[in-house]
């Protein structure tokens, strides 16, 4: 009923009004409902970028593999700038066809690939960008066939190509690439995943029936990837057989850098194309052991190697312990596992709603992301096929795929695809970078597209709930504190992450570590342990703000 005070009973114009405004509030209630969470804004942020992967009728390897990016602040300026990798018309290629920097401007990207030198030419797969010898300015790591380019931040807004000074130029089919502290020296050591012993003259011809097809996995000889030690002084060694991380056959796509086994140093998980996927365990004496199989997380829980593209590690169930995240081929279900404490894994996919929504889906990069900032890990992957005939074999399955975005539940997930708009569209994704672009308190996505355009979705519904973004400043020459691991206690509960610079597919996220926390004003605790082991706890703290912790 109207307040009295109105008076609108006896009024034609009041039932005009009523029936106005109970229209208006249908029409905002219908609009609420339909409202994509995520919304398409790449014109509107000024980006126009188009992967070229050189297509031909012969279908090569190398055409449907790539590309990626990275999220990174190259200027210092406080916010997120754009590198997108490109591939190149083939065989030759053509120098004008160049991977792009785009310089974020409030909200508005600017090409600024000419003048910081970064515009390299090679046949491109990913990037990744970390401070590896520690002035304070982020470099750029690429992986290409062939030759990778390491590229220093000169600190002037231009960059220097350095991998040949610094020895990681890693000439094979490189893809996905990571940065970490693995010995606790203080600097960052380089994971670089190798695919297949593959060059353009030895691409191989496939066929289903007499339809040409993209090859498989199964049709090259697999390739061992490669471990860099940092030495300190801007160049690299090759530890790869010295540290225990030598697999001569496997075929690397992914790679995180995560504790399992809470033990203050950092192991390396890798999703491989049908070869079981690697888990070497830090021994703290700088060396590895892989012990994938030992720990449950080589194959999924029928105990298949399956067609892995796509990783991630966090603590979905906030239990305190990190858990693993893996993109798989479609007709295979792509796989979580579930971290028991003590760093072994169980395949949960079946368990929490996660493998259904999946079978069909071919999934590359991917993330854990808290999309509502409701203190829960949610996860969204880049589907796309490698067979842009697909149809053509099997009528259930698509080239172009909608982003799948999976909503956690307290530990059971939600396929909320359909109910956002991420549907309505769909795409041939391979790289997906996630970071809070437009500083609002929440994460944004950009899709890298083999042979289309990059694709920026703005989270539009994040920033409602509570958060708050940490950026941690860490000691000698690993200033972002890459391998920390933050706790953070709010609302009811302890949420545990760590800086992980790498992980998805081709990718390079924001180092930011951004927290959703409900409807909670206040930060009870917040609980650093940094990348040598000592720890620091701030707290309380406010909401809603970003802020910066220097270790002491």
């Amino acid at each position: 009923m109207l307040p009295k005070a109105i008076n609108l009973q006896t009024s034609s114009w009041g039932h005009l009004f009523i029936c106005s405004l109970a229209f208006l509030l249908i029409c905002a209630r219908i609009f609420a409902q339909d409202t994509p969470y995520f919304r398409d804004v790449t014109a509107e942020m000024g980006l126009n970028f188009q992967h070229v992967n050189g297509f031909s009728p012969e279908r090569r390897l190398v055409e449907t593999m790539g590309s990626g990016g990275a999220l990174l602040d190259y200027d210092n300026d406080g916010d997120l700038d754009l590198y997108l990798v490109q591939g190149n018309e083939l065989p030759k290629g053509n120098p004008n066809v160049v991977n792009r920097l785009y310089r974020n401007d409030g909200g508005y990207f600017t090409d600024v690939t000419i003048e910081t030198g970064v515009g390299d030419s090679g046949y491109g797969m990913g990037a990744v960008a970390a401070d590896y010898d520690g002035d304070g300015h982020t470099d750029l790591y690429v992986t290409n066939l062939g030759r990778n380019v390491l590229f220093r931040n000169r600190g002037d807004g231009t960059y220097a190509d350095v991998t040949n000074q610094a020895g990681v130029a890693c000439p094979q089919l490189s893809t996905s690439a990571a940065f970490a502290d693995i010995d606790r020296d203080g600097d960052l050591d380089l994971y670089v995943c190798n695919y297949v012993q593959y060059t353009l003259e030895n691409d191989a011809a496939c066929y289903f029936k007499d339809l040409r097809i993209y090859c498989g996995p199964n049709d090259y000889q697999g390739i061992a990837d490669t471990l860099y030690r940092n030495n300190g002084d801007g160049t690299f060694t090759d530890i790869t057989k010295a540290a225990g991380v030598f697999e001569p056959t496997t075929r690397g796509l992914g790679v995180v850098f995560t504790d399992v086994n809470n033990d203050g140093f950092i192991d390396i998980y890798v999703a491989n194309d049908m070869t079981p996927n690697t888990l070497f365990v830090n021994q703290g004496n700088g060396k590895f052991r892989e012990e994938g199989v030992l720990r449950g997380c080589a194959y999924n829980g029928d105990g298949i190697a399956n067609g892995s593209m796509g990783v991630d590690a966090g603590d979905y169930d906030n239990d305190g312990d990190i858990d693993l995240w893996v993109t798989n081929f479609s007709l295979e279900a792509n796989c979580i596992m579930e971290n028991d404490g003590t760093g072994a894994f169980f395949d949960m996919t079946f368990d929490i709603g996660l493998a259904a929504p999946s079978f069909y889906a071919l999934g590359f990069g991917t993330c854990f992301i808290d999309f509502d900032n409701d203190g829960w890990l949610d996860l969204i992957v880049g589907n796309g096929h490698i067979w842009d005939n697909v149809d053509q074999i099997d009528s259930k399955l698509d080239y172009s795929q909608p982003v799948q975005l999976f909503h956690n539940q307290r530990g059971i997930f939600t396929d909320v695809t359909s109910k956002i708009g991420l549907d309505k569209n769909s795409y041939v994704v391979r790289g997906l970078l996630c970071g809070d672009i437009d500083n609002d308190g929440d994460t944004d996505i950009v899709l890298c597209q083999s042979n289309r355009p990059a694709v920026i979705l703005r989270n539009e519904i994040g920033h409602q709930g509570k958060w708050l973004s940490v950026k941690l400043v860490g000691l000698d020459k690993n200033r972002e504190a890459i391998g920390a691991r933050v706790r953070l206690t709010a609302n009811g509960i302890t949420q545990t992450r760590e800086v992980i610079c790498g992980a998805s597919y081709l990718a390079g996220n924001d180092l930011r570590l951004l927290f959703g926390i409900g409807d909670a004003d206040q930060i009870e605790q917040l609980a650093v342990r940094w990348a040598d082991a000592s720890t620091q706890t701030f707290g309380p703290l406010t909401s809603q703000k970003f802020l910066v912790l220097r270790q002491k």
